[in-house]
């Protein structure tokens, strides 16, 4: 018997040692230890401690325990100071998946660390039988082995008073395959505290979450991964606000797999045609099918990183598709216009969202980052089964969705996307507001009337994310015409707040405006900003 099913075809995508087709053809990147990596936020806000991730992946295949951890901090240029761990049992964190994966979880006081940038270089001393490996930050054949980097903060997040903030595409450990696993719930909630976000919503794949406990390729109708996520989440006190969601596969109006995330859901919904693995299940919904299963669940609906290109593996292998305009015009609540950061997909996205917006689709704009831990950096295949290559500009809550109220509660959270409060950044806080309050956010679904009334864009941010370099406000009538920039302005000035009045604004009688904003960090890397649209009439 094979060890895997060889109908199988895997996307290779996330930085694995243990796959092979078939089991035996060849891999440079095959190794017989398990996959052994640290991981830490990025950022840590005003009062946290640092906390350091290390996972153990695949120890049923691979057995070898972990005797020792170093972990040295290097500030300012001044010599390094090693914090060391040893009987490290106390340090596990127990999860439904520790027969396969050991995670541990060390901390580093907050009183150990100054503000600004701190450079963390982790060592595991691994046994296996009578070998013992020294590993330095992981095991990867080929990566950079470089120091992870975090910003020690003692500034909340931009315009935190105004808002709540939070990752709306993250994965778990329940998102299991021969290619990717992911931290538990419990760390991704801790992670985020520290980061200084309020609320994470955790979207597992639809594949994964029918398939047994105990076997990541075998399908199993009863659902048990669904029950144990939806009573993690249910009955478990969090840090933060953590929201269940699932990456939902469907069908497109070509027939092709695309991916939709909702959230605020109580009972699973089917999508399993490109998990790569064998199912039981047959019946496959569209698009339209899973936004209605999801509304009449009181949930939401939103277009995962349309923005994204599938590539050629995946259009062959799993019969994956793009998101289409046609698709987007579908009852959604709103559209991952986000994936990670504002690059080329972002353009993509917008063009797409644009579109709806035009048509009178309220779309609230909403960003994630598609993260599998990814904590602080991304490591992935460069090549199948060649070389693994890593990303330090791709990690978890480097793109954010803002709400613009305080949430307490995962309804709060589907609500302020329901209502289209929302904005996008990798930093900095943009609000289109009235001129009498510029920080309190006017953008919502609900129209806004303009009579005797003066808009205001306000931006706040912080030397960790830049001077605000650049708003621009966009307005669209809700015509054939295409959207148009009304108002853009450049900045010299050394003021991390900016606000800016918009007297004697010439509209339609109805139509909406959203802003854009740019601010540039000390390194030369901008920060960015854009809010969903604020609708108005007169």
């Amino acid at each position: 018997m094979l060890p895997f099913d060889p109908f199988i075809i895997p996307v290779l995508l996330y930085a694995e040692t243990h796959f092979r087709f078939f089991g035996i053809l060849p891999s440079l990147l095959y190794r017989n230890n398990p996959e052994v990596l640290f991981d830490l936020p990025r950022r840590i806000g005003p009062g946290s401690d640092l906390p350091v991730l290390l996972l153990c992946n695949d120890i049923d295949r691979f057995p070898a325990q972990c005797a020792e951890v170093t972990i040295a901090v290097t500030q300012n240029g001044e010599p390094a100071r090693r914090f060391g761990f040893e009987s490290l049992d106390k340090y596990i964190v127990e999860h439904p998946f520790s027969f396969q994966s050991a995670v541990y979880l060390f901390t580093i006081p907050r009183i150990e660390l100054k503000t600004g940038t701190a450079f963390i270089t982790c060592t595991a001393t691994m046994k296996r039988g009578k070998k013992t490996n020294t590993i330095i930050n992981d095991n990867l054949p080929g990566s950079s082995k470089l120091s992870f980097s975090c910003f020690i903060s003692d500034e909340p997040l931009p315009g935190h008073e105004y808002c709540s903030l939070g990752d709306m595409h993250v994965h778990s450990h329940y998102s299991q395959s021969h290619v990717e696993f992911g931290p538990p719930i419990e760390i991704i909630d801790l992670l985020s505290k520290c980061y200084g976000i309020d609320f994470v919503v955790i979207t597992d794949h639809s594949y994964d979450l029918a398939c047994s406990m105990t076997d990541y390729l075998k399908p199993d109708c009863r659902l048990p991964r669904w029950d144990s996520i939806f009573k993690d989440v249910s009955n478990k006190k969090f840090n933060t606000i953590v929201v269940l969601g699932e990456e939902i596969s469907c069908l497109n109006s070509k027939g092709k797999a695309v991916h939709l995330c909702g959230i605020g859901i109580q009972k699973y919904i089917s999508g399993t045609m490109d998990g790569a693995r064998r199912t039981a299940m047959d019946k496959q919904l569209s698009i339209a099918e899973v936004i209605s299963e999801l509304h009449s669940q009181q949930g939401v609906a939103f277009a995962a990183h349309p923005g994204s290109k599938m590539g050629i593996f995946q259009r062959l292998f799993l019969k994956r598709g793009n998101w289409e305009q046609r698709d987007c015009s579908f009852p959604l609540d709103g559209i991952q216009g986000i994936n990670n950061g504002f690059g080329k997909n972002w353009a993509k996205a917008k063009s797409l969202w644009i579109k709806e917006l035009k048509k009178g689709h309220k779309l609230s704009l909403a960003a994630g980052n598609d993260c599998h831990g990814d904590f602080n950096r991304y490591r992935y295949l460069a090549v199948p089964f060649v070389s693994i290559g890593e990303s330090f500009h791709r990690y978890f809550s480097n793109a954010m969705t803002g709400i613009y109220q305080n949430i307490s509660s995962q309804q709060d959270v589907i609500q302020g996307l329901k209502k289209g409060k929302t904005f996008v950044t990798t930093g900095p806080y943009l609000c289109i507001g009235a001129s009498t309050s510029p920080f309190e956010s006017i953008v919502s679904n609900e129209e806004y009337d303009l009579t005797n009334k003066e808009l205001s864009i306000a931006i706040i941010s912080s030397p960790e994310f830049g001077l605000p370099y650049c708003i621009r406000l966009f307005y669209g009538d809700m015509r054939q015409n295409p959207e148009t920039m009304i108002f853009c302005k450049y900045f010299n000035k050394k003021h991390y707040t900016v606000i800016e009045n918009l007297p004697g604004l010439k509209v339609a009688d109805r139509g909406y405006v959203r802003a854009e904003a740019e601010c540039l960090k000390e390194d030369g890397r901008l920060s960015f900003s854009a809010t969903s649209p604020c609708y108005f009439s007169k």
